[in-house]
């Protein structure tokens, strides 16, 4: 389970956008029609077969409780299309809310917040949401930043941050990640972007933001790689696999923990894997030595060694040592203290490399 988001709005985080929300309800038979924006609809990430599948039954089962709602100067829907789908394909009878908005910009910003405020989703959803949140909210500010208040003079980064206990820093990279999400999608379709956000496209966030970068000088190389990633896409209805089964002692996993500014988005080692939790190495940055950590499963995204030319090497270093079979307890120790770390300071370095002459291996 991701760190918990508080919703925004609350007394202490009055959100950046002013939105204007009426009362008027109304009561819909299957003879009547909503407006579909595609642009809305596709903002926010879909449910899954099954999720799909449990919410149509109880819809069938118990009528449509939730009203859908609707922006009331344009009578576009903005939230329940999942609802709508199945109230006009079975014939149930549906209610709507009618919210007042001044612009498409103001719009979006309020679906994202009503996502990230209600919705179980994954670490790169909520990337994607706050990072497309803060362009639009950059939009509808216009630059200025002379508005009068404590709050209001800071920048939108710093607000954003402050409404999502995260660091001004992280809600860049969620900006650079979405719209590194968008490029990629522009180039292999829309369905690219939700296997990036469920995490099927097998992409970790570093990736997909290198990968958007490549687009722009080698646009039909990405969409090559993409149509390769997709390829490689488990069925939905296969069975998955337990987390912590994915998850194996030694590995390397990238950690998104928004609220630890210290070990977002770092990559560490594994040292043990429950049922809920592992326990994985990192470096602490302020005295450069080695400390575990524990995280629950979802904040873990595993990241192939090969992706890390550098470590890659490192291990088949130490793997060549540990088969020699002649190594003392200390050598032992010592390739055991550094299979723990991600990259090596240079006094590591130089131990491996005595260990190595010890033994004469070039």
């Amino acid at each position: 389970m991701h760190p918990t988001q508080e919703t925004p709005g609350s007394e202490q985080r009055q959100p950046l956008v002013v939105l204007r929300g009426s009362t008027r309800k109304h009561h819909h038979t299957v003879a009547d029609s909503l407006r579909i924006d595609p642009d809305f609809q596709t903002l926010i990430p879909p449910s899954s077969a099954s999720e799909f599948a449990t919410l149509e039954a109880s819809i069938q089962d118990k009528g449509c409780r939730d009203p859908l709602v609707v922006w009331a100067e344009e009578k576009i829907l903005i939230d329940g299309h999942n609802r709508y789908a199945i109230c006009t394909a079975h014939g149930i009878p549906y209610k709507t809310v009618e919210m007042s908005f001044d612009s498409p910009n103001t719009v979006k910003v309020w679906m994202l917040l009503n996502q990230l405020g209600r919705r179980n989703l994954t670490s790169e959803s909520v990337s994607y949401l706050r990072g497309t949140w803060y362009e639009l909210t950059k939009q509808s500010r216009g630059g200025d930043r002379k508005s009068s208040g404590h709050f209001d003079h800071l920048k939108t980064e710093t607000k954003l941050g402050a409404q999502f206990k995260a660091s001004p820093k992280t809600i860049r990279r969620d900006a650079q990640f979405a719209k590194a999400v968008d490029t990629l999608s522009s180039i292999g379709g829309e369905d690219m972007k939700w296997k990036i956000l469920n995490r099927s496209a097998g992409m970790t966030k570093k990736q997909v933001i290198a990968l958007a970068s490549d687009a722009r000088s080698r646009p039909a190389k990405v969409a090559k790689t993409l149509q390769g990633r997709d390829q490689k896409v488990k069925p939905e209805g296969e069975p998955t696999i337990a987390h912590h089964l994915t998850l194996k002692i030694g590995s390397l996993v990238e950690v998104y923990a928004p609220d630890r500014e210290d070990v977002n988005g770092r990559l560490g080692r594994i040292q043990s894997v429950g049922e809920r939790t592992a326990t994985v190495w990192m470096r602490h940055i302020p005295t450069v030595t080695m400390h575990l950590y524990t995280f629950k499963h979802s904040a873990l995204t595993a990241v192939p060694l090969e992706n890390q030319p550098g470590l890659q090497e490192i291990c088949d270093r130490t793997d060549r040592l540990h088969k020699l079979g002649n190594l003392d307890p200390f050598e032992v120790e010592i390739l055991n203290l550094l299979e723990r770390a991600t990259a090596l300071t240079p006094t590591e370095l130089l131990y491996l490399e005595q260990i190595e002459n010890r033994h004469k291996l070039d």
